[in-house]
């Protein structure tokens, strides 16, 4: 008897084997299909735009018209809605690209001697040293146009073959959008708006860089902006400038440090505060205390999600019940390609498509979704999404509201996964939920999730 009980148990332990090896082939092959759909839909950037700038820069270059030539590359890349310019140094070349929807993308080649008349032109207009070619060098300048006047921050790297150059386009009008273009949907939407209306607590952007946190962070203190409010930003440094509200910068090599700044900040009677990045546990320490005091404060962390947000700042030895007392709401964002509603439309989904479909649908527990209602979107490609297929960009969130029950959890130094499956009843949306809703809804696509994640 006993000996058949064993082999009872070997052959159900081979059966449970060959079940998780065939999930995880599944999973293997789920994995295969995506990575093919990537693959597929890689499309280089080209457009007559290019064409035109790179025609304009040369003949500006060729009659020694320096400044005409930088200008025409910074309008460029904002007419092409870039956020940076960046000029690559090889050997027989420079390449000249702009980041587009966060894509790097090449424009046009430049000689050696034409890129030596821009970067002259570049330094001098940024009060850079024009002798210096071995050191990092950083400021800015900015340009003029009819209505408005954008600032481009200056980073200069020596390399192999010379200094490569990137300029960051700061313009406001850009950074500042309406609340409600935020890409919120109604249950997150209606998490912040109850939040902001809040006379202290601490509210949380997190992301990594390039996610959009400034934005939403510039956003939501524009609507907070009203005559009965005083506002204080204290940033490194201040990228927009923001009407009616006082910012403040802080200097490292003057040692006016986050922390110092921030002591001083406090005694200037401020109802809102946004601190630019927490970056260390004396920054943490000194916000979480004004929250405490009856200040709003507003900040960023570098995190992935709202999860390892919490994680972080315990991390920082930040004690528990300071955390659950002072921290109201973490939103965790990314930032995927928006389909250009130009040149898009419906396809077939193939077999295998709608096997991955099916499959994504599952994992965030909506497999009760019909998946022939799900959409799957081919472009044509058109010179307003310069062939890309996408123009424009889509917020994607993870929003985490304390609750009463969240804040005991906290107290009690309970996991991270204990804190998310108690906000999960509490309207928390996960990323990936997020991402795949707003695929199905059309706003991007299910491959834009799947090179993000």
């Amino acid at each position: 008897m006993p000996n058949t009980k064993t082999k009872d148990e070997k052959d159900l332990n081979e059966k449970e084997e060959i079940k998780k090896q065939e999930e995880i082939l599944d999973k293997e092959k789920q994995e295969e299909i995506a990575e093919e759909l990537i693959e597929k839909e890689k499309k280089s950037y080209h457009s007559e735009t290019f064409k035109k700038i790179e025609k304009q820069v040369k003949d500006s270059l060729k009659q020694q018209k320096t400044d005409d030539a930088l200008k025409n590359i910074t309008l460029g890349a904002l007419f092409l809605w870039s956020s940076d310019i960046h000029y690559e140094c090889f050997e027989d070349k420079v390449i000249l690209r702009f980041r587009i929807d966060w894509i790097l993308v090449d424009i046009f080649e430049l000689s050696h001697l034409e890129y030596k008349y821009i970067l002259e032109r570049l330094k001098y207009s940024s009060n850079l040293k024009l002798n210096i070619t071995d050191v990092p060098q950083d400021w800015k300048y900015e340009i003029k146009l009819e209505h408005k006047k954008i600032d481009i921050r200056v980073s200069t790297l020596p390399t192999k073959y010379w200094e490569n150059i990137v300029s960051r386009i700061l313009d406001a009008s850009r950074a500042i959008i309406d609340f409600e273009e935020l890409w919120f949907f109604w249950t997150t939407k209606r998490m912040i708006e109850k939040a902001i209306k809040k006379r202290n607590w601490m509210i949380l952007v997190t992301g990594p860089t390039g996610s959009g946190k400034t934005t939403t962070l510039y956003t939501t203190i524009a609507k907070l902006n009203t005559r009965d409010r005083k506002i204080i930003t204290l940033e490194d440094p201040i990228e927009y400038e923001l009407s009616g509200i006082v910012q403040s910068e802080v200097d490292e090599k003057k040692w006016f440090t986050y922390q110092k700044w921030l002591k001083a900040l406090l005694r200037q009677d401020p109802d809102v505060i946004m601190v630019g990045e927490i970056r260390d546990y004396e920054t943490l320490n000194i916000a979480t205390s004004a929250s405490l005091t009856g200040h709003l404060v507003l900040s960023t962390l570098h995190t992935k999600s709202a999860a390892e947000t919490l994680d972080r700042i315990i991390n920082m030895w930040l004690p528990p019940y300071i955390l659950a007392s002072a921290l109201d709401i973490i939103i965790a964002q990314r930032l995927v390609r928006k389909i250009c509603p130009h040149c898009k439309k419906e396809k077939i989904k193939t077999k295998e498509e709608e096997a991955l479909v099916k499959s994504m649908m599952v994992e965030i527990g909506m497999w009760e979704l019909l998946i022939k209602s799900i959409k799957l979107y081919e472009w044509e490609g058109c010179e307003k999404c310069n062939f890309s297929w996408y123009k424009g960009r889509v917020w994607i969130y993870e929003i985490i509201n304390f609750s009463p029950k969240i804040r005991k959890l906290i107290r009690k130094w309970s996991s991270t996964s204990k804190i998310i499956e108690e906000a999960r009843k509490w309207d928390l949306i996960t990323m990936k939920e997020d991402w795949i809703l707003k695929a199905i809804k059309g706003y991007t696509t299910i491959i834009e999730v799947l090179r993000v994640v």
